[in-house]
Order: C-alpha cells, then structure tokens, then sequence
C-alpha cells in the first residue's frame, strides 16, 4: 500500500501470541523498524571492502498512528531520505497489510562512526551503493546559516 512511498519492502507478521488481547508497544514496534534499519544498512555494504567506519543511530523517532495485534499481516519499508556529509536520514514505516493503516512512522538520522575518530565523512562506496539501492542520486543537503546579520 505504500510501495510508492519507501524503497524497500517487506511483508509480516505482527510478533506475539495472536489469542491475547494485547496489542504491540512502541518498543515492539520500533524492534520491527530498526531490524529493516540494520537490514538496509548489510545490503549497502554488502561487497565493499572493511572499513573502520561503522554506522549509528544518532537519533530515532517516531509517531504511533495505529495499534496492531499479535498475528496481524504488517508491512514494513524504508528509504533513504537525505543526507549531508557525515550523517544521512532513513525514513521507515510499519502498517497493516490490509489497509495500509500506518501504525509506526520513524525518521531515523543515521551516523558513521571512526573508534578512533569519533564522527567521520559517509564513506564514498557506502553511499554509491546507497543510491543504487534507491535508484536516484541523493545530493549532500547545504547547511543553512543559524547566524542573523
């Protein structure tokens, strides 16, 4: 139902025990998104050579629209919204297969981390491999200027 929407796909199955009455929490939910997050992120490095910079959620949220039950057909996507020299954005989304009903819409800022360095540069192979995935060029987005003259 939101195909057009993210770039990466899934289908499943709400966890849990679909005889109780309870439905998934924001925790449960988020695991849902942040599993697609770290799948997304194996699939880009996927073929590149090792390098010291590791990727990091820097900061998640997210907004909860709709309650699912245990055992419930999901949907879950994913797409890489925007990016600048050292961090990029994933948005990510979870709804009811039958209706497209949104249950979990997540803005995630992803950043790459050097032990040794702290923050570093997005590593230019990751993000080519990045815009393969996504099929279009995702420019580095210009920093604005917080000052007033």
């Amino acid at each position: 139902m939101h195909e057009d929407r993210f770039t990466i796909v899934e289908d499943l199955v709400a966890p849990g025990d679909p005889a109780s009455n309870h439905h998934l929490v924001d925790y449960e939910t988020q695991a849902l998104v942040s599993k697609l997050w770290s799948a997304y992120i194996a699939r880009a490095r996927e073929g590149l050579a090792r390098t010291p910079a590791i990727p990091a959620m820097r900061r998640v949220s997210y907004s909860l629209d709709n309650e699912c039950l245990p055992g419930q057909p999901l949907q879950r996507g994913i797409r890489a919204a925007s990016r600048s020299r050292r961090a990029c954005t994933f948005e990510a989304g979870l709804w009811h297969a039958d209706d497209g009903r949104m249950v979990h819409l997540a803005e995630m800022v992803t950043v790459f981390v050097d032990p040794s360095q702290g923050a570093v540069e997005i590593p230019q192979d990751l993000w080519a491999s990045v815009e393969k995935i996504e099929g279009r060029q995702i420019p580095i987005a210009e920093r604005t200027s917080t000052t007033s003259s």
